[in-house]
């Protein structure tokens, strides 16, 4: 399997745990160093993101669909973009909205690990 074909599944095991609400999931995939700049330009370590976007209710996901992905693949590090067309309440307000994405990845005890990301709006 390509680094590029194992990104697309970490990316998709990371959709499905943000909509299912698995913090567990998150846990092992997101590495303990990890930071997150979302589109409103809020940072995130890695407890912060877990709760913002699993566990507290205060942003709850319907669905996350990837598409344009493209993966660089670098010695011990891999770099994903694509953008994200998510679904998500928010404060009681239905969102749905599409987003550029940016995600850093490296090797970690269970297999890839997503070390820093930033999105933005898309357009």
């Amino acid at each position: 399997m390509s680094v590029a074909d194992e990104i697309a599944d970490v990316l998709l095991i990371k959709a499905e745990a943000i909509v299912k609400r698995a913090a567990g999931a998150l846990d092992v995939m997101i590495h303990p160093d990890f930071v997150y700049v979302n589109a409103a330009g809020r940072s995130f370590d890695k407890a912060g993101y877990i709760e913002t976007y699993c566990t507290s209710g205060k942003i709850v996901f319907a669905e996350q669909r990837i598409s344009n992905l493209t993966v660089q693949d670098f010695p011990g590090t891999a770099v994903a973009t694509f953008v994200a067309h998510d679904r998500f309440v928010v404060d009681g307000q239905p969102v749905d909205s599409t987003y550029q994405s940016l995600c850093v990845f490296i090797p970690g005890p269970e297999g890839w690990q997503w070390i820093a990301g930033q999105t933005r709006t898309a357009g």
